[in-house]
């Protein structure tokens, strides 16, 4: 009887314990600071075993470490990453030196879409090599999400991928959202080529009739990317690099925006209300 309890404790203690996170340790200089959402902007340099030399956005693990922090700033900080999320953890400051322009590409509120506008078409394929332009999905309630496959930083691109995950399995469970279809659109043509795309739908156990990831070319991209708030760069540190920021939208049967929600702040719950606030297609 010792021997089973001793067991069960044993095996108790192995399906709780949660998968390790790791640290790194990050060398760059701050570009910009946001207090109100804990994140600070940083040019980092490469981190080996985990990351090229990139510029990105990254939450702090207390909002104090951003005390007395400015942009300039030259730091040093731990990189904490886990299954889902990746923060700082420490932030020490080693010097100052004026911050080069990290303006980006400047896309104004007139260039981007409303809610009721209609969404432009551009020339995108899909993972099967078929065209596939939003227009091909009016009827249905589409959610789209911008991403890349290489993306390193979990609470960016993969974190998008999770969300999409979860809101496939609730278009599947709730009958009155079984005409809804996500696609995610790449902003790495250069990588994420169909064969590329229909790896990582397969990995992601996408369902090719609900979940489509497409892509478009580099010249057609920025401008349709531009209309959700999206820009998306080679960095300074090589073209497989992308800086970029996050933007995910719901676009009603007849091809009209819903609603645009930037950023990665939002839930599956969060897009399943804005997908039934949307008009059902008719029957």
């Amino acid at each position: 009887m010792r021997r089973f309890l001793i067991a069960i404790a044993i095996l108790g203690a192995a399906c709780s314990r949660t998968p390790p996170v790791k640290e790194y340790q990050l060398k760059g200089q701050i570009l910009a600071i946001k207090p109100d959402t804990g994140e600070v902007l940083v040019k980092h340099e490469e981190i080996p075993g985990f990351m090229m030399a990139m510029t990105m956005p990254y939450k702090v693990a207390d909002a104090k470490l951003l005390t007395d922090r400015q942009p300039g700033d030259l730091i040093t900080a731990t990189l904490v990453v886990g299954r889902t999320e990746a923060h700082l953890s420490q932030i020490a400051k080693t010097g100052h030196a004026p911050v080069e322009d990290a303006s980006g590409p400047a896309i104004t509120a007139s260039s981007m879409l409303r809610a009721g506008d209609a969404v432009p078409d551009t020339n995108l394929v899909d993972e099967n090599n078929t065209a596939r332009p939003l227009t091909s999905l009016k009827g249905h309630r589409v959610a789209v999400t911008f991403m890349y496959t290489r993306c390193p930083q979990p609470d960016f691109c993969p974190l998008m991928d999770r969300h999409f995950t979860a809101l496939q399995r609730e278009i599947k469970n709730t009958p009155g959202l079984r005409d809804v279809r996500l696609v995610s659109i790449s902003f790495d043509p250069a990588n994420d080529s169909p064969v590329v795309l229909k790896a990582h739908a397969k990995a992601l156990q996408a369902d090719p009739a609900v979940w489509h990831f497409v892509t478009t070319s580099k010249e057609d991209l920025k401008p349709f990317a531009a209309k959700f708030g999206v820009t998306a760069e080679p960095s300074d540190e090589g073209p497989s690099v992308i800086t970029h920021n996050l933007s995910t939208a719901v676009i009603d049967p007849d091809g009209k925006l819903v609603k645009i929600r930037p950023g990665n702040n939002w839930t599956p719950a969060d897009l399943i209300a804005d997908l039934e606030a949307a008009p059902a297609p008719a029957r």
